[in-house]
């Protein structure tokens, strides 16, 4: 203060000037270091992880089906690398807001492990068409070349050899199939053997038969070669875990954030001092500095109610969001009503039984229900107790069903139930006895006396003809024979006449 005294104005001006700018320097970096992160920007950021992690799961479950025989276009498999080269590359340009090198190594590692996934995927995608391929031919052409040993061919040649190359066949179908699932050298060798004792007849049958063996010899081989390399790619995607990387990089990012708020928050307590000294000692200057002062700590609350508000709101819309994925992904596959399994659920599970019982030569049936009297029902007592008969009715089906059968409700009162491993008619109209039993049963609801029925229509479809016709041709054919049950006098059954099972040809329908 002495020194103040004894300088000249222009000193104490130009002193005075530079302690205030000094002190404005100051108080303009506490303030800029308050500002931190932008929370919107953080909610991007862990919005593109979380996108980039769905879409990742997406793409494994994808190569699962590819694996499984599902046939999963080869688009489908390709179609995830331009949508995650764009999300991981968004995610690395948030890096500069991040503390520290482990959110950068996270990075790091995850696009080494994408690059190498896609790489991987690659391969897949090239070794996986010709393996389904050769899985869905080799069981139809073994029973065509066995179809020709048991005719003309085989009458040709001699009894012990026919006799031979039909166990070497079924040997050969037996052990391809197990390799399939589980390969191994042993089998791979036997099944070499297989093929070199049945190829090494072909002169004495026609070139026929000689061009069925080939064929069968070629789809063998193709398996023999291909599913091991698939296993060994498909070990390798998940040996790379890119899950985890993900999570990881969510947890370094998590955490960077998390520091950056805090160092925010403490900031915020150093301005909040600063300022109260710089009140003090700039007090002398009057009510326009104090003014300036109070302007100051009302934007500073200002900005911490808004961060406080805008976390809050960030956290309850994360939540809601969450509920309500779960809740959409359940109204995808179920009937809201019922609990059921809906159309479009129905419809891919019957796709996926068709192809079973294409590799397996089995049976698929489905009953087509649709209630008689339920009209009277909602008519009578209103549409809450007619609902209340719709879950008695699923409820009640479901319990003479066995755990692997379906039952899905297509809207209204029609139901639909899939049976699986059901070769024969009498089996089927057991079922049916047993569904339209459980539902004359029901003679109260909600305290109401009800009286319902139903007409059941039923179809079925066998090995590689009922998969290529399809699951809505199967439920057509269903619905159908209902309306012929209907036409009977309701409250009964009738099998489709289109209806395939085990020991009979092909209708001609189908």
């Amino acid at each position: 203060m002495h020194r103040l005294e004894t300088m000249g104005p222009r000193q104490r001006l130009r002193y005075g000037v530079t302690a205030a700018l000094a002190l404005v320097a100051l108080l303009a970096f506490l303030y800029t270091r308050t500002t931190g992160v932008d929370v919107d920007t953080q909610n991007r950021v862990m919005f593109d992880l979380h996108e980039l992690q769905q879409i990742d799961a997406a793409w494994d479950t994808n190569l699962l089906r590819a694996h499984i025989g599902s046939n999963v276009a080869d688009a489908q498999l390709a179609a995830p690398l331009p949508q995650i080269e764009e999300l991981t590359a968004r995610l690395g340009e948030a890096l500069p807001m991040t503390r520290g090198r482990a959110a950068r190594q996270a990075h790091v590692a995850l696009e080494a492990s994408l690059r190498r996934k896609a790489a991987l995927v690659t391969q897949f995608r090239t070794l996986n068409p010709p393996l389904r391929a050769a899985l869905l031919s080799l069981p139809p052409a073994l029973v065509d070349l066995k179809t020709e040993l048991g005719g003309i061919e085989g009458a040709l040649a001699p009894g012990r050899l026919v006799v031979r190359l039909d166990l070497l066949l079924n040997d050969l179908l037996a052990d391809t199939l197990r390799y399939n699932l589980m390969p191994n050298p042993g089998l791979a060798h036997r099944i070499e053997a297989s093929l070199a004792q049945i190829e090494a007849q072909k002169e004495r049958f026609s070139l026929a038969v000689n061009e069925q063996i080939d064929a069968l010899a070629r789809d063998t081989r193709v398996i023999l070669a291909n599913r091991p390399r698939e296993n060994e790619i498909e070990t390798q995607i998940a040996a790379l875990d890119t899950g985890e990387a993900m999570a990881r990089l969510g947890r370094e990012l998590d955490r960077s954030f998390q520091a950056e708020v805090l160092e925010r928050q403490r900031y915020r307590g150093f301005l909040f001092a600063y300022s109260i000294l710089l009140l003090g000692l700039l007090a002398y200057a009057g009510w326009r500095l104090r003014r300036s002062y109070r302007i100051i700590n009302d934007v500073n609350r200002r900005l911490t109610a808004a961060n406080d508000t805008l976390e809050h709101r960030v956290a309850e819309r994360t939540a809601e969001l969450e509920a309500q994925s779960a809740k959409l992904a359940r109204l995808a596959q179920h009937d809201s009503l019922t609990g059921l399994v809906n159309y479009g659920q129905l419809t891919r599970l019957l796709e996926l039984a068709l192809v079973r019982a294409a590799r397996r030569d089995s049976v698929v049936v489905a009953m087509f229900i649709d209630l008689d009297g339920f009209k009277g029902v909602n008519d009578t007592w209103g549409h809450a107790t007619g609902d209340l008969v719709l879950q008695l009715v699923a409820r009640r089906v479901q319990k003479v069903l066995r755990a692997e059968d379906i039952l899905a409700r297509l809207g209204g009162d029609e139901f639909v139930v899939m049976l699986e491993g059901v070769n024969s008619p009498e089996g089927a109209l057991r079922v049916a006895r047993l569904v339209l039993d459980q539902i004359e049963g029901i003679k109260e609801a909600d305290g109401n006396p009800v009286s319902i029925s139903a007409s059941i229509g039923i179809a079925s479809a066998r090995g590689r003809a009922g998969a290529e016709w399809g699951a809505a041709a199967l439920l057509a054919d269903a619905d159908k024979a209902m309306y012929a049950a209907k036409q009977a006098g309701k409250g009964t059954f009738i099998i489709s006449p289109n209806a395939h099972w085990a020991g009979e040809a092909a209708p001609g329908g189908a």
